[in-house]
């Protein structure tokens, strides 16, 4: 049986007692649990899926400070981001516990028949069923909020669908801990055992298997394009496909107009060097491409930039993969032709430490070469300098599909500039951010976490905010069925006193 080891990131030595790793049949049997759950948690009723959500925050919570320590030092990141991303896992549990047990996800719809209407209207009532299984892909760079709790398993869970975790192996045993706080709680709540399960492994043929499972419905991914896009075409090779939620590479770009840059260069040099470094880089949020005029103001904002860099602190990285890839990556750009360098420190002799890079180029060789189009995942970014007002509108037209986009403008800025870069960067992300920057992702109603592929291969869902949970079922329609026979969402009295939208009208339900 082969087992995964804790690493630190810091030394880049093992540590801890080792995680055993799925086997094929481990894939199987969780498939074949899963399958045999989901008619039990499907059938529950809203308050009592709100009640699991619930608990498995506040077990989570009881953890304390032995999840803080393990998956602090797992991952290198410092505890207060542990402690706060804690806060953030927990609370969209909650959070989301309190969007079903409204019946948000069903999205219960009566119209009333009408035997007047030309031609006569049956009775007619939908609403959302859980998918199913859905397997679950864990990020790295979220050892919490984005991995075996997070929000793809508090989604799925929410609406009623098992699910399976394949763990993340760079910190599996923060995997393993947060697991046997979901697993309690199901086991509490009377659940059975395949409503949830979490497998280990560094093989992709075991993730390949998860997704080619027969009883999978659904597949949820946080990672890179190319491990996304391999479950994605693994997916679409079934007999019966089936959706993937996968988000991917982004860029994010910037766009800063001259009127911006007279008002406040310093400032968005703080702020841009600030957001491109924090969590060494490695999110998928990081503003990675800045676009600014190539006359005096833009490259003294080159020069402002290069000189917090030549300032900054190496970045400790995840795991050695992302080291490795992000060391290819910077070697690649810096050495593109007619692009200037602008490293940190990097003063670590162990471990998985990265000097935070800057690449200055112009709009010219940032079009003729891919490399510097690619994400940079790690604490690198490029800056693109246009000839004039309309390369700034245009840089659009070189991006790929992005999770944001920002605008760094002026008051005195014109207002048809201003829409016409509105309109270009909304054809290419999901989340257009004003005078600020990208790295925060604020668990709300209104939150759009997605934007078009690459970024995402579902440029119409959410992997964050309430909607997160609209991605894991589809909709029923009941055509007059008694009153007696319907489902409890739509029967007449509406005895899970959900909200509901009846004849046209909404009806809050408590």
């Amino acid at each position: 049986m082969s087992t995964l080891r804790s690493m630190d990131p810091q030394t880049g030595e093992p540590f801890g007692a080792p995680v055993l790793a799925a086997s094929d049949a481990d894939v199987d049997r969780a498939d074949a649990a899963a399958v045999a759950a989901s008619t039990t948690t499907s059938l529950r009723a809203p308050a009592a899926r709100a009640e699991l959500l619930d608990q498995i925050a506040q077990r989570i919570e009881d953890l304390g400070d032995a999840l803080i320590e393990i998956a602090s030092r797992e991952t290198g990141l410092p505890r207060a981001r542990i402690i706060s991303e804690r806060a953030r896992t927990t609370g969209q549990l909650r959070r989301l516990g309190r969007v079903v047990a409204r019946g948000i996800d069903l999205d219960a719809t009566i119209d009333h028949g009408d035997p007047t209407s030309t031609p006569p209207r049956p009775d007619l009532r939908r609403m959302n069923v859980a998918l199913g299984p859905v397997a679950v892909f864990a990020a790295s760079n979220f050892p919490l909020a984005f991995s075996v709790a997070g929000g793809d398993t508090a989604a799925a869970l929410a609406v009623g669908c098992p699910v399976i975790v394949k763990a993340h192996p760079g910190h599996p045993a923060t995997s393993a801990l947060v697991a046997t706080a979901v697993t309690d709680a199901v086991h509490d709540a009377g659940l059975p055992s395949g409503t949830f399960t979490v497998l280990h492994s560094t093989e992709h043929a075991i993730g390949t298997r998860l997704v080619e499972a027969p009883g999978v419905a659904a597949v949820a991914f946080t990672g890179s394009l190319a491990g996304g896009r391999a479950l994605f075409d693994a997916a679409a090779r079934r007999a019966v496909p089936i959706p993937v939620f996968a988000e991917m590479g982004s860029t994010n770009p910037v766009i800063i107009t001259p009127a911006a840059l007279a008002a406040r260069a310093d400032a968005i040099a703080d702020g841009f060097v600030d957001s491109m470094t924090l969590g060494g880089g490695q999110f998928c949020t990081k503003p990675g491409v800045v676009f600014v005029m190539d006359n005096a103001a833009g490259r003294a904002f080159v020069e402002l930039v290069a000189t917090r860099i030549e300032r900054a602190e190496p970045a400790v990285l995840l795991h050695q993969g992302i080291l490795d890839g992000f060391t290819h990556r910077r070697s690649q750009s810096v050495e593109v032709a007619g692009t200037r360098t602008a490293t940190g420190s990097r003063s670590r002799s162990a471990g998985w430490w990265a000097a935070p890079t800057i690449v200055s180029t112009t709009i010219d060789h940032y079009r003729a070469n891919p490399t510097l189009r690619e994400e940079h995942f790690g604490p690198a970014a490029v800056i693109v300098r246009v000839a004039d007002i309309d390369g700034l509108v245009t840089a659009g037209d070189e991006l790929d599909g992005s999770l944001t986009a920002t605008i760094h403008a002026d008051i005195d800025d014109d207002p048809v500039l201003i829409g016409r870069l509105r309109t270009a960067l909304q054809a290419r992300a999901g989340r257009l951010v004003w005078n600020g920057w990208p790295t925060g992702v604020a668990v709300t109603d209104a939150m759009h976490h997605g934007g078009p592929y690459p970024a995402t291969t579902a440029s119409a869902t959410t992997s964050v905010g309430d909607a997160a949970v609209r991605r894991f079922v589809r909709p029923v329609c009941f055509q007059a069925w008694p009153d007696a026979a319907q489902p409890a969402a739509l029967q007449e009295h509406n005895p899970w006193q959900i909200d509901r939208r009846v004849d046209g009208t909404y009806r809050p339900g408590k």
